[in-house]
């Protein structure tokens, strides 16, 4: 199997494993915690926002050597196959509200430090070293377009099937777990150096930074807890697992409409963030709960269009990310990257709780949660203005000036 192939099945697995054991507020662990475990939002929140426990150690495993990163991801897939296997029993043995369900909180807090430590201080710098910038875009694109099909697939499908489902969809992401773990097995990593030439650097590029603030806001406004919202608030009769679906596969239209290029990404992000903006104040504008039909065109759309926005944020400021880095500082930058942005994905996801909690008034417009996601869109669309008056990053060690298709 091709190098690119093996990046290539990585990615696209990857999304359905981490959603399964709720990193970053994965719509499948929803589900199972809302319907299955009945656990409240308010708990899904504190634990979500829980993850911040990990940046101390993060933080620290900034300097982990870029040697390492191979086998540190293949660590974190065999622990997400543990983590799997004991949501699959906890959902064949516990029933909703029994005292055990706090087991699969404790489980996506680790889940989130174990993602946090291992695979972001190991993913980014390792395609880096891997691949051209033109095959990184492709990657990064249309491999987040086929994972977000699958992802949604397996929501859809997660939120359709009876408990014996449920508890058989962890059980088989704990061996596809396994299985990537044995694929990554020949992918290029850095050899380790010699004691006597090994070096670490910690200076983090300037332009760097203010890309921090960029993907930490746009994480902070993601529509954190949107499936628990919905089911406590805005349209408690709906199919979560449709809601999911539709919000994931929002997301490919990002990647559907990424054109690789060398040349200048930043109007992209302007464009997607005014996008996001707009959804969510029409969002904002509808009764809770759902009911005309016009309303709930007005919700898909808006979710749909939400998705895809953020997408192409989060790509387009990654790709800026990967231009002004280097190896010598690839694993302290992305680490701090990943830093900003999973620090501010878990802010938001406590917060959310608590304003899920406060907007569960039996209905209105523009409740306390819609009217942080308008807020939180409005101040990126602000950043990425102020960051749209820098110069344009270009690649480490690329020449080109023509677009490549």
């Amino acid at each position: 199997m091709r190098v690119q192939r093996r990046f290539f099945l990585t990615a696209l697995l990857m999304p359905t494993l981490t959603a399964a054991v709720g990193i970053d507020g994965g719509a499948v662990f929803q589900i199972a915690a809302v319907e299955n475990l009945g656990l409240d939002a308010r708990v899904v929140g504190i634990a979500f926002g829980l993850g911040v426990l990990s940046v101390p150690v993060q933080l620290l495993a900034a300097r982990m050597p870029l040697w390492r990163a191979r086998r540190n991801i293949q660590l974190f897939l065999g622990i997400t196959a543990v983590q799997c296997a004991v949501l699959a029993l906890l959902l064949a043995t516990a029933g909703p509200g029994d005292r055990i369900a706090v087991v699969a909180l404790v489980v996506t807090v680790l889940a989130e430090i174990s993602l946090s430590v291992l695979y972001a201080t190991a993913w980014h710098p390792l395609l880096s070293f891997a691949l051209t910038p033109v095959e990184r875009q492709r990657l990064n694109s249309r491999g987040f377009a086929a994972s977000g099909l699958l992802t949604a697939g397996a929501a859809l499908l997660f939120g359709a099937v009876v408990l014996g489902g449920r508890v058989a969809y962890f059980v088989v992401a704990a061996a596809v777990a396994v299985g990537l773990a044995y694929v990554l097995r020949h992918v290029p990593a850095p050899e380790r150096p010699p004691p006597s030439t090994a070096k670490s650097s910690t200076r983090i590029p300037d332009a760097a930074r203010p890309l921090y603030v960029v993907v930490g806001l746009t994480a902070a406004g993601a529509w954190p807890l949107f499936i628990v919202y919905v089911d406590n608030v805005l349209w408690p009769t709906i199919n979560l697992g449709l809601v999911a679906a539709v919000q994931l596969a929002g997301s490919l239209l990002a990647a559907a409409f990424w054109k690789t290029t060398t040349g200048e990404v930043q109007g992209r992000a302007r464009w997607a963030a005014a996008a996001s903006a707009a959804c969510a104040f029409a969002l904002a504008t509808i009764d809770a709960p759902v009911g005309r039909p016009v309303e709930q065109l007005v919700f898909f759309v808006s979710l749909a269009g939400a998705a895809a926005a953020t997408s192409t944020v989060f790509m387009t400021v990654m790709e800026l990310a990967h231009r002004v880095i280097d190896p010598e500082t690839s694993v302290r930058a992305m680490t701090l990257y990943d830093v900003a942005a999973s620090t501010s994905m878990q802010t938001g996801l406590l917060v959310a709780g608590f304003l899920v909690a406060a907007s569960d008034d039996g209905g209105g417009r523009a409740d306390l949660y819609r009217l942080y996601l308008v807020a939180v869109a409005a101040l990126t669309l602000l950043a990425l203005t102020r960051l749209g008056r820098r110069r344009p990053a270009r690649p480490p060690g690329d020449r080109s000036t023509a677009d490549a298709g």
